[in-house]
C-alpha cells in the first residue's frame, strides 16, 4: 500500500516539472516576434506609403515624367525621304518613243514637256528640245489632225481665209503653213486643218530665253537679245498689233524697213500690249551679235529666222506675253 503511494507521488512530481520546464519555455504574449512586416492589406496605417505622385521631392524630376520638358526619343522621328532624282533623258526618251509607237504622239510631246518644264540638265533638255521639236513639227505644224489642239473646217461659199481665221483666233499664216497654201485661194468644200486660240510666249531675262507654248505643251525655244540695263519690263502681257515689215517710228521722220542699217527693228514686229504705250515689242534685228546681249531699248530681239516663225503664231488680243526676271 505504501509503495502504491509512492509511486503515485512520483509520477505527480514528474507530470508537474514538465509542466512548469513548457511554461518557462513559451515567450511571452507580448514579446514581439522577427519576420516580414505585416502586410498594408491587413494591418492599417495612420501613414500612407510615399509615392512619387504625392510625396515631393528635392531631387530633380526625371525628363521622362517632367511635363513640357521631355525630350522626343530620336529613335521615333522619321527622317524626310530623299528627294528623287529627276530620270535622264534616255528613260524619258525611251518612253515618248514607246508612246509615239503606240500611235499616241500628243502624249509623248506632253510628257516631254513636262520634262522641260522642270528645268533638266542642260544636256538632257538639248536632247529633249530636238526631239520635242521634231515631234511637234509632225503632229502640230503638219496637215495630220492632231484633236484636241486642232479643228477641222469645212470652206463654205463667202469664206476667205481672213473670215476664217478671224472666227477661229488664229492668223492667215498659221492657216496657211498647216495646210500647205502658196496663196489665198481656197474652194468650197476644202478641208483645213486650224489650230484656235493662238500661242504663248514666256521670256526668261536672266536666261536670254523665249519659250513657245501652246495649251502647256512647249512648242520652241529660242535665244533673243534684250533691253540695255534691264530695260525690258518684267510683267504679264498680251500681244497686241503686228507689222510685217515694220519702219522705225521711234524717231522722226521715220525710219522706212528698207533702211536696214538705221531701222533696228528687222522683218517682223509684235506689241507687247500693255508694257507702255506700244514702244515695246519682239522683233527681229539685223545685228545677230545682239542676241544673247542687253544692247535694245527695252524690246525683245530675235534672229529675223526665228521672229518669222514666231509671227504666225501670236494672235493679238488671244497670245499671252510673259516676261520673267
Amino acid at each position: 500500500m505504501r509503495r502504491s503511494w509512492l509511486a503515485l507521488i512520483v509520477v505527480v512530481l514528474i507530470i508537474g516539472g514538465a509542466v512548469l520546464i513548457s511554461t518557462r519555455l513559451k515567450p511571452p504574449a507580448t514579446e514581439p516576434t522577427e519576420g516580414p512586416a505585416p502586410s498594408t492589406a491587413t494591418v492599417p496605417s495612420t501613414t500612407a506609403p510615399p509615392t512619387t505622385a504625392t510625396t515631393p521631392s528635392t531631387a530633380a524630376p526625371s525628363t521622362a515624367t517632367r511635363v513640357g520638358t521631355a525630350t522626343p526619343s530620336t529613335a521615333t522621328a522619321v527622317p524626310e525621304p530623299p528627294k528623287p532624282e529627276p530620270p535622264d533623258a534616255k528613260v524619258l526618251l525611251d518612253d515618248a518613243e514607246r508612246l509615239v509607237a503606240a500611235r499616241k504622239p500628243l502624249e509623248a510631246i506632253q510628257a516631254l514637256s513636262r520634262a522641260m518644264a522642270h528645268s533638266p540638265k542642260p544636256a538632257d533638255a538639248k536632247a529633249i528640245a530636238t526631239r520635242l521639236t521634231k515631234l511637234v513639227d509632225e503632229v502640230l505644224f503638219s496637215r495630220r489632225p492632231c484633236p484636241p489642239l486642232s479643228v477641222t473646217h469645212e470652206v463654205v461659199s463667202g469664206d476667205s481665209l481672213w473670215r476664217i481665221a478671224r472666227k477661229h483666233h488664229t492668223t492667215i499664216g498659221l492657216v496657211k503653213r498647216l495646210n500647205g497654201l502658196k496663196s489665198d485661194a481656197i474652194r468650197v468644200g476644202q478641208r483645213l486643218k486650224i489650230i484656235p486660240g493662238g500661242f504663248d510666249v514666256e521670256v526668261v531675262k536672266s536666261q536670254f530665253r523665249l519659250t513657245v507654248t501652246k495649251d502647256g505643251l512647249w512648242i520652241r525655244q529660242f535665244k533673243v537679245g534684250l533691253g540695255k540695263d534691264g530695260a525690258t519690263p518684267v510683267g504679264e502681257y498680251m500681244a497686241g498689233h503686228s507689222i510685217t515689215e515694220p519702219p522705225y517710228t521711234a524717231v522722226y521722220p521715220p525710219i522706212p524697213f528698207e533702211d536696214h542699217k538705221n531701222n533696228p527693228l528687222g522683218t517682223r514686229w509684235v506689241t507687247i500690249q500693255g508694257a507702255g504705250k506700244g514702244q515695246y515689242g519682239i522683233h527681229g534685228t539685223w545685228e545677230p551679235d545682239s542676241i544673247g546681249k542687253e544692247r535694245s531699248k527695252g524690246c525683245i530681239r530675235m534672229l529675223n529666222d526665228d521672229v518669222e516663225w514666231l509671227f504666225d503664231l501670236l494672235v493679238p488680243g488671244h497670245s499671252k506675253i510673259v516676261i520673267r526676271p
